[in-house]
């Protein structure tokens, strides 16, 4: 699978379109958030982790906090590109 469609809620299209982010600056961490994401899935065994079903069940809020802090320099330097 080379391609994806990802459907955004409209307050997060509006917020994407006023701050003017690239398409490929938008790209690039969806990537690194997948890449993120499944090597997060090879960790402990599952019975220790929280299912992903479950990841988003509140809020995504914790998860990508979490995600800048595990990648803080990767996201540094790809906000100097």
């Amino acid at each position: 699978m080379n391609t994806i469609t990802v459907r955004l809620p409209e307050v997060i299209a509006t917020q994407l379109e006023a701050e003017r982010i690239s398409q490929e600056d938008l790209n690039t961490f969806l990537i690194a958030a997948m890449e993120v994401w499944l090597m997060r899935r090879e960790g402990p065994p599952k019975e220790t982790r929280r299912p992903w079903s479950k990841a988003f069940q509140e809020s995504a809020v914790a998860f990508v906090d979490q995600l800048i802090d595990e990648n803080r320099a990767l996201f540094e330097e790809l906000a100097q590109l």
